[in-house]
């Protein structure tokens, strides 16, 4: 099936005359900041290479798992290369393009030192410490989910490539990987997905995955390629909550959300709350008291990863977006908003979506079969 078309060429837009209405010195600075994104995975520098031996430690009572990580051995080489690159600031692209480069070099220092403060000054930068009101929301826990984990991640694979296909994304592909703490995930510099080859899922997930993966984050990513300025299809600061909230309404949008998802979402912003101040062991004890030891084990590996000492107190806090974000968006599109807002690339409910095509450097996107009428 083709890709539904709301095309900026066909609304009069060229590439060449958006691209000419950014100075060329922000472009280059946007393009180099986009080939480094493309160079370093730098997930695999994040996530822990021995979760599960590290995992075995941990249950025989070491204070916390001794994670192992594929060191970034040429952070101060990326850093000078990415303060050399700091566009001017005179025009909004080129702030735009300088807040993204310093989110970047805060996530070299954060993997380069693996130290509670580097990892605090990424948080305050992206925003993602929850605040009063996202602790204070509460959900009912759901009946026990009787579906089984029985689909094996070839399944998963299969589903994923049968979707791309049908959408008409053939740039995309999908890749097994076995360093992740998340079982897919969207690499958007590489137009890649990754699958965890050891992953196990539920026949919902099929479904519910290409919604949250293929429906939003690729398809923001393919509608960012198609502007001005590669940082719309890698994200623009403040755009993660924005898209992992509408990849949240997606799942339930497609029927295919996972019971409990938001309840368990309270818990992770509360966890990474409580990571500020508590260690591995104290932490998961605190969880195991309200929840089942795998759940308990998941929110820790995911808010402890890429720290070098996770028996100390510290916090990789990225996970609060999905909650913040599934709120916001939620409530935005019940307001009436448009959704095709949401699909230029990959932005957030706060950017200037619409002065930014008045001025001609952002043109329209393409949606997905999810937002679009029955026929």
């Amino acid at each position: 099936m083709a890709e539904n078309t709301l095309d900026g060429d066909a609304l009069g837009v060229r590439v060449s005359d958006v691209r000419a209405s950014i100075p060329e010195p922000i472009r280059l600075a946007d393009q180099r900041h986009h080939e480094i994104l493309q160079r370093v995975p730098f997930s695999r520098h994040l996530n822990p290479i021995n979760s599960h031996e590290a995992r075995r430690a941990f249950r025989n009572g070491a204070a916390a798992p001794p994670f192992r990580y594929n060191p970034l051995s040429e952070a101060d080489t990326l850093l000078c290369e990415l303060d050399r690159i700091r566009p001017p600031t005179d025009h909004p692209a080129g702030a735009l393009v300088a807040r993204i480069l310093d989110g970047t070099a805060l996530l070299v220092r954060a993997l380069r030192d693996r130290t509670a403060t580097a990892f605090d000054a990424l948080a305050h930068h992206a925003d993602w410490y929850p605040d009063a009101a996202l602790l204070g929301l509460s959900f009912p826990e759901p009946p026990p989910d009787p579906e089984l984990s029985d689909q094996p991640a070839a399944a998963m694979i299969a589903a994923l490539e049968a979707a791309l296909k049908s959408r008409g994304l053939s740039s995309w592909r999908v890749e097994r990987d076995t360093v992740m703490s998340a079982r897919v995930l969207v690499d958007s510099a590489k137009r890649l997905l990754r699958v965890n080859p050891m992953s196990r899922f539920k026949s919902r997930d099929l479904r519910r995955l290409i919604a949250h993966e293929i429906d939003v984050h690729v398809m923001c990513a393919h509608n960012g390629q198609r502007q001005a300025l590669r940082c719309f299809s890698t994200g623009l600061p403040g755009s993660l909550a924005t898209e992992e909230g509408l990849a949240l309404v997606a799942e339930e949008q497609v029927g295919a959300a996972s019971p409990g998802v938001l309840s368990r979402q309270v818990e992770v912003v509360r966890s990474i709350h409580r990571a500020r101040d508590l260690g591995f062991r104290d932490l998961y004890n605190d969880i195991a008291a309200r929840h089942s030891p795998g759940l308990a084990w998941g929110i820790c590996l995911r808010i402890k990863r890429g720290l070098a000492r996770p028996d100390l107190p510290g916090v990789y806090a990225k996970d609060s977006v999905y909650l913040r974000g599934r709120m916001r968006v939620h409530r935005w599109l019940q307001d009436g908003n448009d959704i095709r807002s949401l699909y230029v690339g990959k932005v957030g409910l706060d950017d200037p979506v619409e002065a930014w095509m008045k001025q001609g450097w952002l043109r329209p996107g393409n949606l997905p079969p999810l937002w679009l009428p029955a026929t």
